[in-house]
């Protein structure tokens, strides 16, 4: 994607909020009670410990970022270490699932919404988010990419400020459990059953760490990519991880048997210590949450289209940029997909569980693929450990797979190795 000039891309700051945004998404305002739920009072751990699984696959981005970085994003990688067939395979994949996932999100978040305010329409307020993502995109990445700074910033201040002020006016006796990892008062919790239900967890904060790898098709967007995508891979990650551990710890040690802590922790959170205004503070941060993530995923996935047709897997009239060097095509034809999903979906009484059943397991396969790409490129044992890592870390996530999401994933799969077949060599080469 040319730019005339590196004034039209976002700088390292602009991409590491970009990130954050996409990787935080609305989950992070149930899960922590979810998590909870399993865990008890240690309910911050399986969050602590994810990270620490997820540090393999990062690496393994964060390589890929660095030699490869391109509107390809984990496709180039893919195409980069296991050939064009391959490569297409895991495009057609990647388009597919941004069909379904992004509907799905803005679906989500506009029921979130809906809860907040009542008799606000779902369907017209979540193509109302994808055409705020268009809009932004219009603009291009420096200005949205300004804009998502500043949301970001809102967000995880605006997190940190509800936890931290719970803990400046938490009771005496919530005191003995507010160890993060060590402390006698601990000890009697880290029991077998307790271990279990951190393990339990494990799943149901698994799909709050992905993202990063929407991310990288943003590459040909960023100023000097090869040094800022990996870059932003990582500090977005320390970003998210203090931000998911402070509020899970947080939210563990503050909840009672209330069923409203289950659903709604970061409400009843606010609500404890601020009363209607938490309430309020809660609703504008949820709207900023969930606007900045559709508006970043919609950003990607426009790259996403762009790519595609660049390769030759879509019509390359999506491969078009106007003057200043932006996909309008691809963000217009984006948008008219994901509209029409939107409208199906709701009018087909289909639900949004059938979209996530069906794309939101397919991205554990591109995890997959990239792993074992990095791995066949490495010679030296170390990198080839933590590729076999990362390769054991996905295996097990896809263990939760379902048969519907199997079938579709299969499905575009091979469609795009029927569409490699009808392209020119030298297009599926990239």
């Amino acid at each position: 994607m040319d730019h005339d000039n590196d004034s039209h891309r976002m700088g390292l700051v602009a991409a590491t909020a970009m990130s954050v945004t996409i990787v935080v998404g609305a989950g992070l305002l149930t899960l922590p009670g979810l998590s909870y739920a399993q865990a008890g009072r240690l309910g911050h751990l399986p969050w602590l410990l994810m990270s620490v699984l997820m540090l393999p696959l990062l690496a393994v981005f964060a390589f890929f970022a660095r030699r490869h970085p391109s509107a390809g994003g984990v496709v180039g990688y893919i195409r980069l270490s296991l050939g064009p067939r391959l490569g297409a395979a895991s495009e057609a994949i990647v388009i597919g699932t941004f069909s379904l996932g992004l509907p799905a999100i803005a679906l989500i978040g506009a029921t979130y919404l809906q809860q907040t305010l009542p008799g606000l329409p779902v369907a017209a307020t979540a193509i109302g988010m994808v055409t705020i993502g268009l809009l932004f995109g219009m603009f291009g990445l420096r200005v949205s990419g300004a804009v998502q700074t500043a949301i970001a910033t809102l967000i995880v201040l605006g997190l940190l400020g509800l936890c931290a002020g719970y803990w400046l006016h938490a009771p005496s006796d919530t005191a003995p459990s507010t160890s993060l990892l060590t402390g006698s008062d601990m000890l009697p919790m880290l029991s077998a059953n307790a271990l279990l239900g951190v393990l339990s967890a494990l799943p149901l904060v698994l799909f709050a760490y992905t993202g990063w790898e929407i991310t990288a098709f943003l590459a040909e967007d960023m100023q000097d990519p090869a040094r800022n995508l990996p870059r932003s891979i990582w500090a977005s990650f320390v970003i998210v991880t203090l931000l998911y551990v402070f509020v899970a710890w947080t939210v563990a040690s503050a909840a009672t048997a209330d069923e409203g802590w289950r659903f709604a922790p970061i409400a009843r959170l606010a609500d404890s210590w601020l009363g209607v205004a938490g309430l309020r503070l809660t609703g504008i941060i949820a709207t900023l949450l969930i606007l900045a993530n559709v508006t970043g995923a919609f950003l990607s996935t426009s790259r996403a289209l762009f790519s595609a047709g660049r390769d030759g897997l879509l019509p390359r009239a999506l491969a078009h940029v106007d003057r200043r060097g932006l996909p309008v095509r691809a963000m217009l034809t984006g948008w008219v997909l994901y509209v029409a999903v939107i409208l199906v979906t709701q009018t087909s009484g289909l639900g949004v569980e059938t979209l996530l059943q069906l794309a939101g397991q397919n991205f554990f396969v591109l995890y997959l693929l990239a792993a074992v790409g990095y791995t066949r490129l490495q010679q030296r044992t170390g990198p080839r450990l933590l590729g076999l890592a990362a390769i054991l870390l996905v295996l097990a996530m896809m263990s939760l797979f379902s048969l519907p999401g199997v079938l579709y994933c299969g499905a575009l799969a091979l469609l795009g190795l029927w569409g490699a077949r009808r392209t020119p060599r030298d297009a599926v080469s990239g």
